[in-house]
């Protein structure tokens, strides 16, 4: 005799997969989210490191500066960013939330990101001083950006202030965090491999205890 339709196991068994898959699905998806998200801030940094390449090459190879003028460094990137919102970290709630107009300021840093302050040579109590292209030695393994603490509004990396400890964001996504570096590259670097001497230009710096 020929039978139409399921019966109740048959019902049941297709309603215990779809229950399962879907418990799978709810839990690989926030993980899923988190690894878009880095690797989208990892492709922003990507593009400030070429704008601030860019810029250096139309002012005598030099990197922005603290006080060769008053507009801070994502004022004078703007013109060589495509888009203002490329300031933001995918998964930066903060930042994510401003508007695109606001990310480029000099009343505080809006971004996700900041800039290498430079203090082993100086910069942070002479803001006069700039640095060139031409005079970083090994401008793959010189960070010059890095990702903040979501809502701080700090636009340099100084360990004169202990932004090391306080406003670098070392833990970003999985227990690491993306840095863009002099040549352009951005590279992943886990808190367990993460060292201080990425930021410097002098290796006999004495990073300051806070």
């Amino acid at each position: 005799m020929k039978r139409n339709g399921f019966t109740l196991v048959e019902l049941l068994v297709v309603i215990g997969i779809i229950a399962v898959l879907a418990a799978l699905s709810f839990a690989i998806a926030p993980s899923a989210i988190r690894h878009a998200q880095c690797a989208g801030c990892a492709a922003r940094m990507h593009g400030l490191c070429i704008a601030f390449i860019q810029y250096a090459s139309d002012n005598d190879g030099e990197l922005p500066g603290r006080a060769r003028t008053t507009d801070k460094w994502p004022v004078l990137l703007l013109p060589y960013v495509s888009d203002p919102k490329n300031y933001v970290d995918p998964g930066d709630p903060v930042a994510s939330a401003v508007a695109s107009r606001d990310l480029a300021s000099n009343n505080g840093n809006a971004s996700s990101f900041f800039f290498n302050g430079f203090n082993d040579l100086g910069a942070y109590n002479n803001p006069s001083i700039t640095v060139t292209l031409a005079s970083i030695n090994n401008v793959s393994n010189l960070a010059i950006l890095g990702q903040k603490v979501h809502g701080s509004t700090q636009y340099y990396m100084d360990f004169e202030e202990g932004n090391q400890n306080d406003v670098l964001n070392k833990t970003a996504y999985f227990n690491g965090a993306n840095y863009g570096f002099a040549d352009g590259s951005v590279r992943y670097i886990s808190l367990a491999t993460y060292s201080d001497q990425i930021w410097l230009m002098n290796p006999n710096y004495v990073v300051p205890t806070q």
